[in-house]
């Protein structure tokens, strides 16, 4: 008997989504490049993303193990 966990992990969710496959592809296409480019919410960046120097590194690492950091740290060479 072949059977999976799936009916009783998903018991009480609703799976709510898009099914695109069946959309046509210049379509899909096109909306992926507007969700990445005047759809992309602009606050994120700033809120998420800190820049840092190589010779702050080894400090921004120690406030990551103490987690005091959220986001993406980049460090810029």
């Amino acid at each position: 008997m072949s059977t999976t966990v799936f009916p009783h992990i998903s018991r009480g969710i609703n799976w709510l989504g898009i099914d695109s496959v069946q959309y046509p592809m210049e379509k899909r296409v096109e909306i992926w490049n507007r969700l990445g480019d005047d759809l992309k919410p602009t606050v994120l960046d700033a809120a998420m993303v800190n820049e840092i120097s190589l010779d702050k590194l080894s400090e921004v690492l120690r406030s990551i193990l103490q987690s005091n950091v959220s986001g993406r740290t980049l460090v810029k060479l």
